[in-house]
């Protein structure tokens, strides 16, 4: 179609037809004829002979926590064998306006043009990066042709997390039993089960010696699974927990404390009082898909859910409600009813303009970001929340 150069060429050249028309004078009817031939020509040639550019776009990182940028990298192929015109290649984001960019001509047969840009968060939520448009004009500006190449990338913005270090929790199983076992072996040097009569391929450092000899036949120590232990973090989604500024910050401070319980070994999930939940993870390498829960975490319901907590480990609860700071009645009931051992209170409407949060026994409060690594029990397995 004409481009805005056009659409002023033909409309110039129409007024200069009809005032030639009018008056009779040749001198105006030929420029007038030679615009709208100019732009009938411009447009045939662009629509017989588009240019053939495909587009391959790589987003760095994929998963960003808000405020956080990523960069976006798009490259062209022109395929044909002459040097495509000048492009403008716009990439849509939904949300925003989108990112356009102007592209020099492309050589002949396999010629490769590249770009990027960066792409600003500000929120949590995730974002769709394309399809891409190619504006494809003649050489004076007059039409363009759009191709739309359906060029789909997910941005994931996550909340940001604060490093609080490792957060051990206490184990869902009760291991002073194995230990018991051990020491009636002689055997507590080394977390392990029990003995098993030695294979061929066994490694010779495992072979209990003393109860070797008193059976006459080598005994192996067999190791004893890892016991993890097992934290669930519940975010209250109950008004005014719904909100978007609350859940900022509530799922800033619950993927914060999941981040750490991985880190330490131990398994952790996320879940809200309205009954949604992650599955459960365990090890660092996991909580991609906790923070993609958590990006996109919105809205919530009045009650709490009849299956929360879904689990019999540890449970910590986060909640943006203000009633839960000033009644302590509310908010033992509150621990009660989801069996938390720990209630975490934020304050959104003073979120940053107080520096000193509070801690006492089974309740944190924060006012501010970066105050849960001091205020949050360094080792759950002593801290007295958790006794």
């Amino acid at each position: 179609m004409p481009t805005r150069t056009g659409w002023w060429v033909l409309i110039v050249s129409a007024v200069l037809g009809i005032f030639g028309r009018l008056v009779g004078g040749i001198e105006f009817l030929i420029p007038g004829a030679a615009g709208f031939a100019a732009v009938a020509l411009a447009l045939l040639l662009r629509y017989l002979h588009p240019s053939r550019v495909t587009v391959k776009k790589r987003l760095s990182p994929q998963r960003v926590p808000a405020g956080d940028s990523a960069r976006v990298d798009i490259e062209l192929h022109n395929h044909q064998s002459r040097r495509t015109p000048l492009l403008r290649v716009h990439d849509a984001v939904r949300g925003t306006p989108g990112f356009s960019l102007n592209v020099a001509p492309i050589e002949a047969t396999r010629g490769v043009a590249r770009a990027s840009y960066r792409l600003n968060t500000a929120s949590r939520g995730l974002h769709e990066v394309g399809p891409v448009t190619i504006h494809d004009s003649d050489a004076f500006g007059l039409v363009e042709r759009k191709h739309v190449i359906p060029s789909l990338l997910r941005l994931v913005v996550h909340p940001r997390l604060e490093l609080i270090g490792q957060f051990p929790v206490p184990s869902a199983e009760d291991s002073l039993l194995g230990k018991k076992h051990h020491q009636a072996l002689g055997l507590s040097d080394e977390d392990f089960d029990g003995l098993r009569p030695y294979t061929p391929g066994d490694d010779l450092r495992r072979v209990h010696w003393l109860s070797s000899a008193r059976q006459d036949e080598l005994q192996v120590r067999q190791p004893r699974p890892p016991r993890h232990g097992l934290l669930s973090v519940v975010i209250d989604t109950r008004p005014p927990g719904d909100l978007a500024a609350a859940l900022d910050i509530t799922t800033s401070v619950a993927g914060s404390i999941a981040a750490s319980v991985l880190a330490a070994g131990d398994a952790t999930l996320i879940e809200t009082t309205d009954g949604r939940s992650t599955r459960r993870v365990i090890g660092s390498s996991q909580l991609d898909s906790l923070l993609e829960f958590l990006a996109l975490l919105a809205n919530g319901s009045p009650q709490i859910h009849a299956a929360i907590p879904s689990n019999s480990g540890t449970v910590i609860a986060v909640s943006a409600d203000p009633v839960l700071v000033t009644d302590l009645t509310a908010r033992r009931n509150f621990a009660e009813r989801l069996g938390a051992q720990l209630v975490i209170t934020t304050d959104v409407d003073a979120w940053g303009r107080d520096s000193h949060g509070h801690r006492s026994p089974g309740w944190i409060h924060l006012t501010a970001p970066n105050q849960l690594g001091a205020l949050l029990p360094s080792d759950a397995r002593r801290s007295p929340e958790f006794a």
